[in-house]
């Protein structure tokens, strides 16, 4: 049984749930393999559960499949069960013209673009917004870099260490998907970089797999998502690469403001738990101390 107990330990320590990738369609339209609306509300369900004390929950694009409103309108539906700080980005499926039309509590900046930020516990959470109309693999517009300019030194003036969420992936796995990874990464690791705040993690989806790596000594990593996922298929291998619907996962961060850690949850398609007896000190196990 899971259980949230008390824990004035916890109070000071940042938790975001990163949700990415969930493909919703219309009600009654054909989904892409699977029933992707079933699988975001099972997402939902388990984070009630497990994480109803997170402190923000980023959905980090591709809500929709085809860009629809009644895609936006079933993930406006469903995320209200989930009782948590939410903000949305968009990704390379959706349609930003459509998604302000018909969704509701959305961000945007000054300039129109679906990212905001949020400063929680100490830390500066930057939610980008990745998605070009028409470019599969997005980019950033001097427009969105500006805006990433100021955010990023305000954070260094207030000493904030900052945890990037987007939804393409900036940096290279070593996989055919490279060829469709965020437009021009420079422009964005240069923006990052000369900026001289503390950047501590990026967090991104799009790429369908779980990853732990770095850019340019930026902590990255890359969550699965609600979709199919696909196995390391790294270079001097030929063939057909395996894609799975048998699992789906969302991410959770987790920071003290000096260490952070990106978990990843699966919530379809989970490992049989083994026999309790065989691991007593498992039981009530404690935590080492908040810094």
């Amino acid at each position: 049984m899971t259980c949230l107990e008390p824990n004035a330990d916890c109070d000071d320590m940042l938790k975001i749930v990163v949700m990415n990738d969930l493909h919703l369609v219309s009600p009654g339209s054909p989904s892409p393999n699977m029933d992707t609306t079933e699988r975001f509300d099972l997402a939902l369900q388990h984070a009630v559960q497990r994480h109803s004390d997170a402190d923000l929950c980023v959905f980090a694009g591709d809500i929709a499949d085809k860009g629809d409103a009644g895609a936006y309108a079933v993930f406006d539906r469903l995320r209200c069960q989930y009782e948590v700080p939410q903000c949305v980005t968009l990704g390379n499926h959706d349609d930003r013209t459509v998604y302000t039309s018909a969704a509701t509590n959305f961000e945007m900046d000054p300039n129109g673009y679906i990212q905001c930020r949020r400063d929680i516990k100490g830390h500066c959470i930057l939610v980008l917004d990745s998605s070009e109309p028409g470019r599969a693999r997005g980019g950033f517009s001097k427009q969105k870099r500006d805006w990433i300019h100021a955010q990023l030194s305000d954070a260094k003036d207030l000493d904030l260490p900052v945890i990037v969420i987007l939804h393409h992936n900036p940096s290279a796995l070593q996989m055919p998907v490279d060829a469709y990874r965020l437009d021009e990464p420079d422009v964005l690791k240069a923006a990052l970089l000369e900026s001289g705040a503390n950047i501590m993690q990026i967090v991104s989806g799009h790429c369908h797999i779980s990853s732990a790596g770095s850019w340019s000594g930026i902590p990255c990593a890359t969550i699965a998502g609600n979709h199919h996922s696909v196995e390391p298929f790294l270079r001097r291998r030929t063939g057909q690469q395996e894609c799975y619907a048998s699992s789906a996962e969302y991410g959770v961060v987790v920071s003290n403001g000096a260490d952070c850690a990106v978990h990843f949850e699966t919530y379809i398609g989970a490992q049989q738990a083994m026999d309790h007896a065989l691991f007593p000190k498992k039981k009530d196990q404690t935590f080492e101390p908040m810094i």
